[in-house]
């Protein structure tokens, strides 16, 4: 979970150019321009990351991107101590993560970047990258608008491959929200009314609570079942002014996409659709529940809610193996162990639940190997039940 919230940096001071002393990389695409401090390599990937990302972040702007003055610019250090000494030299400050930095030209804004790895990387590229392309048509979009949607989008998992993302749902602040939003909660939330006008002061210093719930409001529009709000989505979009301060963008968005829900039943709506949300945990649990039950369909549907949100979740994956081996599906429930034990599931489960597959299936002489690489693993706990299991596969002979 992100610990804390960047909020861009919107200054306007006169254009100073600082020397440098490194070797610089060039990329160009049709919407951003990328410099590299370390290769052109690393300015070739990210620049197809970054045009890539356009669609990503137009998915739910729709802006009309002929409108763009400029290209977009990133610049990728070369390490976190050259990208905080160039900060100092700007602004006399250091950061921790990606920044974005408007400038009063806005030739010379910039994303500024350093090697991370992945999945943060990513994250950082995309959460900044969303609110350089919102800046780059709307001078002042409400920051709920501007935080929530980058925090919505960060989890897109790129494929090199195709050179597109996949959406994700990021319910990376799912339980704190729901924390905030239950009954008797010991942290104030921010009603919806007060979220939609809120300022950036007040925004930075409740970042515990503007943080959560402006990613919640932004997932709320965009995933509700009821077409109101999802239009809502849009409407604020549509009711943004390009040169507009924060205040009156905040109101026109308030009024024109907003105005004629009423807060209570606005409120209540936004608070019973987060609460109705499940993360990778919650599903696990659901599908353990159901499994012990013998609901091996419900069981099933959660397992692959589960790994919808969570691909590397090994225990997911061993449970899929169980339903599958209890549907007869055998060969199916081969395929989930092995990915199972490919994520890190412990050798002497995997084995030993591949050798009772194995053994079900008819294919005694896998099974007898299978078990007997459980028992090398884990004779305690699995010595005895092999043994058994050896001879009534020496039986069948």
């Amino acid at each position: 979970m992100r610990k804390t919230l960047l909020i861009a940096l919107f200054v306007c001071i006169p254009l100073v150019l600082f020397a440098q002393d490194v070797t610089q990389f060039t990329s160009e695409t049709d919407h951003y321009r990328v410099i590299s401090d370390t290769s052109q390599a690393q300015a070739n990937d990210v620049a197809k990351r970054m045009e890539a990302a356009v669609s990503l972040y137009n998915d739910v702007y729709h802006f009309d991107l002929s409108l763009l003055s400029t290209k977009l610019r990133v610049h990728v250090f070369k390490d976190i101590d050259s990208f905080n000494a160039y900060l100092d030299k700007v602004l006399s400050q250091k950061r921790t993560d990606f920044v974005f930095i408007a400038w009063s030209d806005p030739e010379r804004s910039e994303l500024l970047c350093f090697p991370k790895d992945e999945p943060a990387f990513t994250a950082s590229l995309l959460h900044q990258g969303a609110i350089q392309f919102v800046k780059a048509f709307v001078d002042n979009p409400p920051v709920w608008l501007r935080e929530g949607v980058a925090t919505y989008l960060e989890t897109a998992a790129w494929d090199a491959t195709t050179g597109t993302y996949s959406a994700k749902p990021n319910f990376a602040w799912l339980d704190q929200l729901k924390s905030l939003l239950a009954t008797g909660s010991a942290t104030t939330p921010l009603s919806v009314s007060d979220l939609l006008t809120i300022s950036r002061d007040k925004a930075q210093s409740q970042m515990d609570v503007f943080a959560p719930e402006s990613w919640g409001f932004v997932q709320f529009l965009i995933g509700s079942p009821q077409r109101a709000y999802t239009r809502a989505m849009w409407d604020s979009v549509t009711a943004l002014s390009a040169k507009a301060s924060l205040d009156e963008n905040s109101q026109k968005v308030r009024t024109r996409a907003f105005s004629w829900f009423a807060d209570q039943a606005l409120q209540q709506d936004f608070q019973t659709y987060i609460l109705s949300l499940k993360t990778s945990t919650d599903l696990l649990k659901d599908s353990i529940d159901q499994y012990g039950s013998g609901d091996l369909a419900a069981a099933d549907t959660s397992l692959q809610k589960c790994i919808e949100l969570d691909p590397s979740n090994a225990t997911a994956w061993y449970y899929e193996g169980l339903v599958s081996y209890a549907k007869k599906d055998y060969a199916r429930a081969e395929e989930d162990y092995l990915k199972a034990f490919q994520l890190g599931a412990t050798a002497g489960v995997i084995n030993y639940a591949l050798g009772v597959n194995s053994f079900a299936a008819g294919k005694n002489a896998d099974a007898a190997k299978y078990l007997s690489f459980a028992k090398t693993a884990d004779k305690t706990t699995y010595g005895d039940r092999v043994d058994t299991l050896l001879k009534r596969i020496d039986s069948t002979k």
